[in-house]
């Protein structure tokens, strides 16, 4: 038989577009049969079954489906089958799946909860979230006395508990290195200074800042804990293990203890009693106003902006920053 013979049209399905009704969720085999009808309408059952070379069967149940589909109909007396117009019958297919899309866009959380929880072995327990003041109270307190060579901490409110010379005191004492890098903010309090002076007197090393990122706090480079988000209260904390997280937030500590201003001792040698120089100039530059710095030193806001003044003119700074800068490369703090 010759392609461009007339029977040889009247057998043979227009092609079709590639991946338009697979795209869908129409499989092949009834794809062909759509085509069919659509191209050829008003075939019986039988005939399609025979231009397509398909059992009565199966020609049978696979019009079915396409009828459920929406894609064809039976029309007549016999019946035979056309097809639905493509722009209606398309269409809806093309809504179900959009909607089908959806769904399973929507699912997309469930299945990554899976994905986690099926991979928790290889990282159980780097991170551990803590909920509560008392419970994350406690648990900074056994981290605490549970450390062995060192402490790192980020001073910055807010604060789920005030120092406690009973806790960190002994730590000092039994060898424990402990290093704080204070937020100019935690140490504005009448006494709060003074607090400071004890520690550093027992062994802290103590620095400001300031402003600080967030509350930190890692012993022994084997746990480290912080804040689940900055503000105004302590709801959450995060305690990780050794990762490399940990070396991150190590590394941050780093970064800004370098970059602090030292706290001098009230015994550094070189000090003469009732010289506050150096304790001015380390109010100064952690950024204490005039009035916080009097209340810390028990003076008046005017005896220190005379002060301040003074220390500028020895510096040749025209800055309360620049002053803070120069002191520091002069070694005065």
């Amino acid at each position: 038989m010759l392609p461009n013979s007339p029977c040889a049209a009247e057998t043979s399905p227009p092609p079709a577009p590639d991946g338009l009704l697979g795209a869908l969720g129409v499989p092949e085999p009834e794809e062909r049969v759509y085509l069919r009808v659509l191209a050829r309408p008003g075939r019986t059952t039988d005939r399609i079954a025979a231009e397509l070379t398909l059992g009565a069967e199966f020609a049978a149940h696979t019009l079915e489906l396409l009828a459920e589909r929406g894609l064809v109909r039976r029309q007549g007396v016999p019946p035979a089958w056309s097809a639905t117009a493509p722009d209606v019958a398309v269409e809806a297919l093309l809504l179900r799946r959009e909607e089908e899309l959806c769904r399973t866009r929507g699912r997309i959380g469930e299945l990554m909860r899976t994905y986690h929880r099926a991979r928790q072995p290889s990282a159980a327990g780097l991170v551990e979230m803590v909920t509560g003041r008392t419970a994350i109270a406690e648990r900074w307190r056994s981290m605490q006395e549970g450390a062995r060579h060192s402490v790192l901490l980020f001073d910055k409110a807010p604060h789920i508990m005030r120092a406690d010379p009973g806790a960190e005191l002994p730590l000092l004492a039994r060898g424990v290195r402990m290093r704080v890098v204070y937020e100019a903010s935690t140490v504005r309090a009448p006494g709060r200074l003074a607090e400071l002076r004890e520690f550093i007197g027992a062994g802290e090393e103590a620095r400001m800042l300031p402003e600080l990122p967030c509350k930190l706090a890692v012993v022994d480079d084997r746990w480290a804990m912080l804040p689940v988000s900055n503000g105004a209260e302590l709801r959450g904390a995060l305690f990780v293990r050794p990762s490399s997280l940990l070396d991150a937030l190590v590394a941050m500590f780093e970064v800004y203890w370098h970059r602090g201003l030292r706290v001098p001792d009230a015994d550094d040698p070189g000090r003469v009693a009732g010289d506050r120089q150096r304790e001015l100039l380390t109010l100064l530059s952690a950024g204490l106003t005039d009035d916080s710095i009097a209340r810390q030193l028990g003076v008046s806001p005017r005896t220190v902006q005379r002060w301040v003044h003074e220390v500028m003119d020895m510096l040749g700074a025209r800055t309360r920053f620049q002053a803070g800068i120069q002191a520091a490369r002069a070694g005065l703090l």
